[in-house]
């Protein structure tokens, strides 16, 4: 039954993650990703949140730093656009 409720709030999460792009539930959306897949394992609730922190925080630790530097590589080619005429 618990693996329903770390479904649930994946759903929740990535929908949070749609409506409002702030990467923050993109965190918890793959914390909750990998507690589903600990309960479907037969893990037990302490495990789940384990991994669900951990993996929220590692997903944290990559996504940040992936989006700015994406975001910095973009608003450069952008500008770049702009200053050759382009819109």
């Amino acid at each position: 039954m618990t693996s329903m409720g770390w479904l649930v709030l994946l759903l929740i999460f990535l929908g949070l993650e749609l409506a409002f792009a702030a990467l923050t539930s993109l965190w918890f959306a793959a914390g909750a990703l990998g507690a589903f897949i600990t309960a479907l394992a037969g893990g037990s609730m302490e495990l789940q949140l384990v991994i669900f922190t951990v993996v929220s925080f590692l997903a944290l630790m990559l996504i940040r730093p992936a989006a700015f530097f994406i975001g910095s590589h973009r608003k450069a080619g952008a500008d770049h656009e702009n200053a050759a005429g382009f819109k």
